[in-house]
């Protein structure tokens, strides 16, 4: 993979930081869709960072499948989740 990192496309966040309220792009830390959509209060935006790159894209490719399969087969509900605290 030889993406470049680029600023969220929807609110502007650079790399490492938090979306921007609102931001169509973020995942939702409790469920892992797209945030804006589902507004599960517990979310936690930090975990939710943006990357530089296109969510899914480099765990899709490191699985060896394309992001298509990687939405349909629910593999974002693992990457994107935050793990609960026992």
């Amino acid at each position: 993979m030889s993406e470049q990192l680029t600023n969220c496309h929807d609110c502007g966040a650079k790399p490492g930081e938090v979306h921007q309220s609102g931001c169509d792009v973020e995942h939702c830390s409790v469920c892992g869709g797209q945030w804006i959509q589902c507004g599960h209060g517990k979310h936690d935006s930090r975990f939710a960072r943006w990357t530089g790159l296109w969510p899914g894209s480099a765990e899709a490719a490191a699985l060896g499948v394309d992001l298509n399969t990687f939405y349909a087969q629910g593999y974002h509900q693992v990457f994107f989740v935050k793990p609960k605290k026992a």
